[in-house]
């Protein structure tokens, strides 16, 4: 079943359920996010942790959860290695059905385009173990140079042929109609933005980003869509919150209180985990969340988010605790 860019209203997410990036991919409602793949800082990644991981990665595809979404400075260029591990155990045929995204970073440093960025492509694609990227976004809308100048190497990439289609993440109402414009007159559609959208960062919906997004044909990835981890229930409101996440700590801690309290209450009455309910308000609103899996216990947690759907009723009761959030002149401009 295909549902265009995002679900359907009343339509129930599957693991069969399609939806188009681009009118060239076909990806179930949900993703898996390998940002901790390989990451030292934030997710304290160890070498004894790649078991774990390669089974979240084998249970999701099994499942039909065949769309990944990584970037080069993931681990510095670990989490691309360990998809390129992670796939060899699959045929050429089966790797194909796969749907692998990547990200460029506009370090200040990287100011001669498109060389720069057709550079960091082909060793990113070194590292997935791929000829041919099937996704390649802009990280965020910090590069040096204007918007069309990143388009036009965008635009390069996809001529070149070294990726299928590209998209951006983190970029606001006005860079996103530039983006789409500049490429467009490349006849190159922009594919997706990925954004920071959860129950506790509603400012895209909020400010019209993904209606705007909607609107031009752009799929919207929904990154951190479980909080890193603070939908989940596992941290107090008060916290402690591990090292990398302290940023954890700014939420109003009654308002917090009853938005988990409500997010426990959804997720009993359905028998699923609360981040299955997370990631089902995400679907729900229109976007594909980017869930992380670190182990396989994770991986068959974001499954339970599918086969369901919250009602009208639940998503007003969800929304009544939630947190609009901001953006930000340095990183989230979206």
């Amino acid at each position: 079943m295909t549902d265009g860019i995002f679900l359907t209203p009343g339509v129930v997410p599957t693991k069969d359920t399609k939806l188009t990036i681009a009118g060239l991919l076909k990806v179930p409602p949900m993703a898996i996010g390998a940002w901790s793949w390989g990451d030292t800082s934030i997710w304290h990644w160890t070498a004894e942790a790649e078991a774990g991981a390669k089974e979240a990665f084998d249970f999701s595809i099994a499942n039909g959860i065949n769309f990944f979404d990584t970037a080069e400075v993931y681990g510095k260029g670990e989490s691309e290695r360990e998809i390129e591990r992670f796939r060899r155990s699959y045929t050429e045929a089966e790797r194909a059905k796969q749907v692998i995204a990547t990200k460029y970073f506009p370090h200040a440093h990287r100011t001669t385009f498109p060389d720069n960025l057709l550079s960091a492509l082909r060793d990113s694609l070194a590292r997935l173990g791929m000829e041919k990227g099937d996704l390649y976004q802009i990280h965020a809308a910090i590069h040096p140079q204007t918007v069309e100048v990143v388009a036009s190497a965008l635009a390069d990439a996809v001529s070149l042929g070294l990726v299928k289609t590209v998209g951006v993440s983190n970029y606001s109402l006005s860079e996103i109609r530039l983006m789409h414009s500049a490429l467009q007159k490349r006849g190159i559609p922009l594919a997706v933005n990925q954004i920071c959208y959860s129950l506790i960062r509603r400012i895209p919906e909020t400010s019209g980003l993904i209606k705007l997004c909607h609107e031009l044909g752009v799929v919207v990835l929904a990154y951190s869509p479980i909080g890193m981890g603070l939908l989940t229930g596992k941290f107090a409101p008060e916290g402690p919150f591990p090292k990398g996440r302290e940023s954890l700590d700014k939420f109003d801690k009654g308002q917090l209180t009853n938005l988990l309290a409500t997010l426990k209450s959804v997720a009993e009455r359905r028998g699923v985990p609360q981040s299955a309910v997370a990631l089902n308000w995400t679907i729900v609103k229109g976007t594909i969340p980017l869930a992380g899996a670190k182990n396989l216990q994770q991986a068959e947690q974001n499954f339970k988010a599918l086969g369901w759907r919250l009602t009208d009723e639940e998503v007003e009761e969800l929304e009544r605790y939630s947190f609009v959030g901001s953006n930000n002149e340095g990183w989230q401009h979206g």
